[in-house]
């Protein structure tokens, strides 16, 4: 088939969203200018009731599309099973699309057809201390990310906020590791470090531009997930750190992990004079047992 004219690259773009309506109907519409015939917008929702169209918004180009059980994982999954085009383009539902992101993101998938790509995440919060694009550290499990700041060129990873994936540079499923938890922190470091196993390139470029709200509620905001959010974040780096850190370091991880969770299950303010501060004991044993069940989980990935 020629490519069309009016639209050189079809795309679908897949946006999961929990709890945050107002904001992710705001996204959709601007993306929806920036929209071509034969595009499609897959939004994944996991919302009790669940979502409905705004008047106005109807069309082919728009897709609701049900998960019940939340998962930030699996509703990529889902949107790559349900994608009509070969390349997917994955947003978060609180984003402020640059007005010419669709086109440039197509314009540069024509030049680097076999590459992932992603671009600047800007934010107000923008993190002083951490290069772009950061690092992991497969000894200690640590990730740190950035994305805020212009850059060009090959990187190691993406923001999972902001990325556009031929269907051809997809791993074997499940695509996004089902098993994160809640806010699901490391999901995306997980998905690029298998597609760069097999030879993928991730290509960055800074005309790819999007604003992250960063601090809209819901989502990974919302008070199901940050009720358990310290403890879906020790199953997460355990998961991780199982299937891709270097075991033989596992001591410097697990290192690094007693302070995350001393330092969250402190009961009160520390007591002076330099005394040991006190933790709550229940929240010290649930938090081991989330560990341990995320190493298990990870070695068990680790070996498929």
């Amino acid at each position: 088939m020629s490519p069309d004219p009016g639209n050189p690259l079809r795309v679908s773009i897949v946006i999961p969203t929990y709890m945050r309506e107002s904001v992710l109907w705001a996204s959709v519409a601007a993306l929806r200018i920036q929209m071509r015939a034969g595009d499609e917008l897959l939004v994944i929702d996991q919302n009790d009731p669940p979502l409905r169209a705004p008047a106005g918004m109807e069309g082919a180009w728009l897709r609701l599309c049900r998960l019940d059980l939340p998962s930030l994982t699996r509703a990529r999954n889902l949107g790559i099973r349900l994608a009509a085009h070969d390349r997917v383009i994955f947003l978060d539902d609180d984003i402020i699309p640059d007005p010419l992101l669709l086109d440039r993101l197509k314009q540069v998938t024509l030049e680097r057809p076999d590459a992932i790509l992603t671009g600047v995440v800007d934010q107000d919060d923008k993190p002083e201390d951490v290069p772009t694009p950061g690092w992991v550290n497969l000894e200690n499990g640590e990730i740190r990310t950035n994305f805020s700041r212009p850059f060009a060129g090959e990187v190691p990873f993406f923001p999972g906020c902001l990325s556009l994936v031929p269907k051809s540079c997809l791993p074997p499923e499940p695509c996004f590791c089902p098993a994160f938890k809640g806010a699901s922190q490391g999901e995306e470091i997980d998905f690029s470090l298998r597609v760069r196993a097999r030879g993928v390139r991730i290509h960055s470029d800074p005309s790819i531009r999007i604003f992250h709200l960063k601090v809209v509620e819901g989502g990974c905001r919302s008070p199901e997930f940050r009720q358990r959010f310290f403890l879906d974040q020790v199953f997460n780096q355990g998961l991780f750190f199982g299937r891709h850190g270097m075991l033989l370091h596992s001591p410097a991880f697990l290192k690094r992990v007693k302070g995350f969770i001393g330092f969250h299950t402190r009961s009160g303010k520390p007591p002076a004079g330099g005394a040991s501060a006190s933790h709550a004991p229940g929240m010290v044993v649930a938090a081991l047992y989330r560990l341990a069940s995320g190493l298990l989980t990870g070695l068990f990935y680790r070996a498929k």
